[in-house]
């Protein structure tokens, strides 16, 4: 990956912040549009971490990811369902805020740039795999040893991955197809 595919080819500190902190306001802003859905609604964070990914550099794709999850922990009230502080990480979703850092950071390091939305869309998928290998363990867990709450890996994968799968094929998807033409379009301006 070339790094002048990236939004920001030079090398600007304010320019990065700036873009980082409009990320981690947008992944915010889709954890407030859900369908709740049990332990964990279906929102459009992912398809904002996708974006993130695809749109800004590596490092810049981190700190947005990583901004959103601080923030949500010192208490403002950006993760799903309105919640925040630190009694989130109790929270049996809170490890799908986890796997969004590596997922949006992979994601920019290995398919930002990118133009052929066939390739992205493998590479999202790919990379919600890694999300649900880090959130799935993390609900079971929260799920059966915080809240009390009898359950067998099956009927994990039943409440924490089979009802996204359809929702997050189309969300990686249209940003397949999204994230080169706003790349572009921002690189034009």
């Amino acid at each position: 990956m070339n790094p002048e595919n990236k939004l920001t080819s030079q090398n600007n500190p304010t320019r990065n912040s700036v873009e980082s902190a409009i990320f981690a306001a947008l992944i915010a802003l889709g954890a407030l549009i859900t369908i709740p859905l049990g332990p964990v609604p279906i929102s459009l964070q992912n398809f904002f971490v996708f974006m993130a990914g695809l749109v800004l550099k590596p490092k810049q794709a981190l700190v947005s990811t990583i901004l959103y999850a601080l923030l949500g922990l010192v208490g403002l009230p950006i993760f799903a369902g309105f919640s925040g502080g630190p009694q989130s990480v109790l929270s049996p979703s809170f490890g799908f805020i986890l796997g969004f850092i590596p997922m949006a950071y992979l994601i920019s390091k290995y398919s930002g740039g990118e133009k052929n939305p066939w390739k992205i869309f493998l590479s999202l998928i790919l990379a919600d795999i890694l999300l649900y290998a880090i959130g799935l363990p993390y609900l079971y867990l929260i799920l059966t040893r915080v809240h009390g709450t009898p359950m067998t890996l099956a009927s994990s994968l039943k409440v924490g991955m089979v009802p996204f799968i359809i929702p997050d094929l189309v969300k990686a998807l249209l940003a397949s197809f999204l994230g080169p033409k706003i790349l572009s379009a921002l690189k034009r301006n």
